[in-house]
């Protein structure tokens, strides 16, 4: 439940309020609600006495925390040193927020980014494996993230060895958008050897994704922080789609933490003789999970009627309500004028758009019902298009 709610309007300058009380510990959305909704903003809540605190509804060990942690931490200070780090942060109920993380049960107060998230990145899909990839596995988690990236769908994944790593170098790619959650500080940098990728994904000069976590700069990796982070993972994505996985894999966790958010889970068929899909095998076997080959039984679900649309019809009222931007109109000028099926590449050229931005735009004209893609990657408009 977002804290901040169309009675309660989002207030401008509180995120640093909101970076002093994630930093106290022990104070999650639920105490965050109270002092929001006794103090009616979380910087005065910041400047309330001891019996102000205990009126809110706050356990004293609690108070004797913050009072105890506020003389030693300056909010503007942390803030300034977050942008000489070039970290952002989202705080719930802002408008940089990701709506659809907001919804889940337990939504992190705060998030630090490096990179920047885009309203593009309502169409996402997890994809997440094991970090002993097989070749069979990498070669399909490349192929499929490729295609899903290259028609526009945001590929989100937990940078680790294996799967993650490959799916984010398939999105980047092919010229799409990737976010990376990790289980340490948006600076901290899990494993070291992706330092070079976590780099291209936050580039600034390049609108590639972002690099996220609910934790705050200079957090190690721990492994207890892997767990929370993988509620993120799906909770920022429409669904997920899982590679390969052990029975006991970190990926199954994630795949928990979607079905109780209500996400779709995809997975990947592997051989009976590979340890590594025996997780897969067995949500597939369970009905825990659809089984898909292609990119293409994915995007069949991202189009009206498809399982997305009967799942999660605000996103699609929201895709609906940002119609009419110039650039769809000038696409959809383009392919009325052809009469005839249009490659990507054609549409490109002769709007002179990005083909990311061109990609992007025509899944949003697909999920609107104005045009429809055909194999090779081409495109027409349908009768509602016209």
């Amino acid at each position: 439940m977002p804290l901040v709610d169309e009675d309660k309007p989002y207030i401008a300058g509180d995120e640093k309020y909101w970076l002093a009380f994630s930093r106290v510990g022990g104070i999650g959305v639920v105490r965050l609600r109270r002092l929001f909704d006794y103090f009616g903003s979380l910087e005065a809540a910041w400047a309330a006495r001891a019996g102000d605190f205990m009126q809110a509804g706050l356990e004293p060990k609690l108070i004797e925390r913050v009072l105890n942690f506020r003389p030693n931490f300056d909010p503007e200070r942390e803030m300034e040193k977050l942008a000489g780090k070039g970290i952002e942060i989202a705080t719930l109920g802002s408008p940089n927020y990701p709506e659809r993380l907001g919804q889940i049960d337990q939504p992190p107060p705060v998030l630090y980014l490096r990179g920047e998230l885009m309203p593009q990145d309502n169409l996402a899909l997890a994809v997440v494996g094991t970090r002993q990839a097989t070749n069979y596995g990498r070669s399909a988690a490349a192929s499929i993230c490729a295609e899903l990236a290259g028609q526009g769908v945001t590929i989100v994944s937990g940078l680790a060895k294996g799967i993650d790593t490959v799916a984010h170098e398939a999105a980047l790619k092919a010229g799409g958008r990737t976010l990376a959650v990790l289980g340490s500080g948006v600076d901290v940098i899990y494993p070291p050897e992706n330092r070079g990728l976590a780099a291209k994904i936050a580039d600034p000069n390049s609108p590639n994704g972002a690099i996220i976590s609910e934790y705050a700069p200079g957090v190690q990796p721990e492994a207890a922080n892997f767990p929370p982070r993988n509620r993120i993972v799906s909770g920022l994505s429409l669904g997920v789609f899982v590679v390969e996985s052990n029975i006991k894999g970190g990926a199954l966790i994630t795949v928990d933490f979607a079905v109780e958010q209500g996400r779709e889970v995809f997975g990947l068929p592997g051989s009976i003789y590979n340890p590594t899909s025996a997780g897969v095998n067995r949500l597939i076997r369970q009905g825990s999970a659809r089984l898909v080959t292609s990119a293409e039984e994915i995007l069949e679900e991202l189009r009206p009627g498809g399982l997305f649309d009967a799942q999660d019809r605000q996103t699609r009222q929201e895709l609906l309500a940002a119609g009419d931007s110039d650039i769809e109109r000038q696409l959809l000028k383009i392919l009325r004028q052809a009469g005839e099926p249009v490659h990507v590449d054609e549409i490109c050229q002769e709007s002179g758009l990005p083909t990311a931005e061109v990609s992007s735009q025509l899944v949003m004209l697909e999920l609107k019902g104005f045009v429809m893609s055909l194999s090779g990657m081409r495109y027409s408009v349908t009768r509602l298009g016209q």
